[in-house]
């Protein structure tokens, strides 16, 4: 039986009659990794499938989870350097695989290298989904994208993965930003302390620790205080960063949870910051962001973003003088809001909710272990009540 001809829903339902509810792994590096397939998960535990969340101790993730109400499988905390990364990376493999081995899933989903390594040694199916160019991230490539059952990504990667890959019209941040997914809450500001016509910015600061950051610089010390003092002079300013703040940065810290950060974005006048990730989610939600560091230029959907959208700007590090313009106009700019407004409009009418096109997948994927699960299900029950 051909899984993509399966009604998803109702086989999923069926499955439950298992005397071992079946399930899948849903695996997170990143808080981003984590967010896209958070619907996903809740679908498949709507659905009769047990969702098990992995995940290393990197930034908020696993605070973000808890907070959400799950209780995820720790394998290991993020490292610094190259060799203690790779002495990390098959650690974490080993770990899942064990809980693998334990739990038997149906599919392995997320974006990690690990899941694909490990469902292709254990013989599992995998469920890779990845947004990020191979100029930008050039050893997942071939690390996970070798290994992978279905590699999903969004069309504008441009990118030619072979006849395992399948492409939609949108991004992995639009699967927990999209209207469908996320309404920001009109009760941040006064959580905030901020009044009616108070402006208010935030600065990203990423660590570059990543495997794939090995040498990346963003923001430098001295273009962060100017940042800050232009945005002290109109509003108020915070700052989200995946190192401790300390000395005179500290009194910046965002004092909301890890779950509060996207409706505090939404309700920015502008963010600027090196960390990607956060200056692309504002772009989707519609605020003005301008990153910064040493990949700009180097992942295809960023690019979208700015070229054609016009949502965001770009910058290498060394481009101060630049990125101090580009903030002072848009900090001047009359009608800032209503026209990055009409932007994002135009970007969802071109990008969807990617999340109904991941579970579709999901279930083309896994449907014939499924329905194989059902059959042997249904023997075991006329076996076991036959009479001698």
């Amino acid at each position: 039986m051909n899984g993509a001809d399966l009604d998803g829903a109702l086989l999923l339902r069926t499955a439950t009659s298992n005397s071992k509810q079946p399930c899948v792994i849903l695996d997170s590096h990143h808080p981003k990794d984590y967010l896209a397939i958070r619907r996903l998960g809740e679908r498949c535990e709507a659905n009769g499938l047990r969702a098990l969340w992995t995940v290393h101790d990197k930034d908020v993730l696993v605070d973000l989870l808890r907070e959400h109400g799950f209780q995820p499988h720790v394998l290991t905390r993020a490292q610094t350097g190259l060799v203690r990364k790779l002495g990390e990376l098959l650690v974490y493999d080993w770990r899942l695989a064990r809980i693998a081995l334990r739990s038997r899933p149906l599919a392995l989903i997320g974006k990690t290298i690990s899941l694909a390594q490990v469902g292709r040694l254990l013989g599992i199916p995998s469920l890779l989904i990845n947004d990020d160019s191979v100029a930008g991230n050039p050893q997942y490539r071939y690390l996970a994208g070798p290994f992978a059952t279905r590699i999903l990504t969004a069309e504008c990667l441009g990118e030619d993965w072979g006849a395992r890959q399948k492409s939609y019209p949108g991004l992995m941040e639009l699967a927990y930003l999209h209207p469908n997914a996320f309404q920001p809450d009109p009760s941040l500001r006064d959580e905030l302390g901020l009044t009616a016509d108070e402006r208010l910015f935030l600065i990203r600061l990423a660590a570059f620790d990543a495997y794939h950051d090995v040498g990346g610089r963003g923001l430098s010390r001295a273009l962060l205080m100017q940042a800050i003092a232009r945005f002290e002079a109109r509003g108020r300013v915070f700052i989200v960063s995946e190192k401790p703040l300390v000395g005179e940065l500290a009194r910046y810290r965002l004092p909301t949870a890890a779950s509060r950060l996207h409706h505090v974005i939404a309700a920015c006048d502008l963010v600027i910051g090196d960390g990607l990730t956060v200056c692309v989610e504002a772009a989707l939600l519609g605020v003005p962001a301008i990153v910064v560091g040493s990949y700009v230029g180097k992942h295809r959907y960023a690019n979208v973003i700015e070229e054609d959208f016009g949502l965001m700007f770009g910058f290498l590090p060394g481009q101060g003088e630049e990125i101090l313009s580009c903030l002072e106009g848009l900090l001047q700019r009359p009608g800032l809001k209503g026209e990055w407004a009409e932007r994002r409009r135009a970007m969802l009418a071109r990008w969807s909710d990617p999340t109904d096109f991941y579970w579709q997948e999901l279930c083309a994927l896994i449907g014939p272990a499924l329905e194989s699960s059902r059959k042997t299900s249904r023997s075991a029950t006329i076996g076991s009540t036959a009479r001698p």
